[in-house]
């Protein structure tokens, strides 16, 4: 893929944090179906320079930081488009304040999960003000740590249904890419999973359960957001 279409990927994420609805879905989605095809490119290139014994894209580490009141709720945003779009391992850290994800895996593969997540958050949190704004009266008896949970349950929820459609979206493309683009991949994530297996790593600590009706409206929204499954390839 060109530098020109890594471009289009960042514009069109860009015009999708700031436009209509029904815009963004279309750019975004569009931008989602590019990163997918940017990814197994990559991996057919790396994988033809490895079997001339040439050198392969190089395995990076890197942390990506989150901030605010829900910061370990986007934290999960960002593992999931790193675990639907397959090659990349999202390894949790526990900071404070905030969050943190140290994403593992091929530099061109990290980008791109780095520049979606970006762009969902910028939705998730959207979408997260526009429902409590209709259902934040079923929440007015609560404490304010009560009404935070639902919030929190919600982004939780939209993190969950954005990797579930980004997984629909990343299947169907890697069966349309024809024979031999499985076993590519599954080449590109082994190499990732050696270079996990050789750190020295730490599991952030477990959360407590969402708040059920705030997720399941967020795992709706998330599996509305827009992630690629309709868009049109170029």
């Amino acid at each position: 893929m060109t530098e020109a279409k890594l471009d289009l990927i960042t514009k069109l994420l860009a015009k999708a944090e700031s436009t209509t609805p029904e815009e963004a879905e279309a750019l975004t989605e569009h931008a989602e179906r590019l990163i997918v095809k940017y990814g197994i490119d990559q991996a057919r290139i790396d994988e033809r320079r490895g079997r001339l014994g040439k050198a392969q894209e190089q395995i990076v580490h890197e942390r990506m930081l989150f901030s605010g009141v829900y910061a370990r709720d986007l934290q999960e945003i960002g593992s999931g488009v790193a675990q639907a779009l397959g090659t990349v391992r999202p390894l949790g850290i526990d900071i404070s304040p905030g969050a943190a994800l140290l994403l593992v895996g091929h530099a061109s593969d990290v980008a791109q999960v780095r520049t979606l997540t970006a762009s969902l958050e910028v939705q998730a949190m959207v979408a997260m003000r526009k429902w409590w704004s209709v259902h934040r009266e079923i929440y007015g008896r609560h404490t304010e740590s009560e009404k935070r949970r639902a919030r929190s349950g919600f982004l939780r929820g939209f993190a969950r249904g954005v990797m579930s459609r980004i997984q629909d979206s990343r299947r169907s493309i890697v069966e349309e890419a024809g024979t031999g683009t499985a076993l590519v991949l599954a080449s590109r994530r082994d190499r990732v999973d050696e270079a996990v297996d050789a750190m020295a790593t730490r599991h952030a600590r477990p959360r407590r359960n969402p708040d059920a009706g705030a997720f399941a409206f967020g795992h709706r929204s998330g599996r509305e957001a827009q992630t690629g499954e309709r868009g049109h390839l170029t």
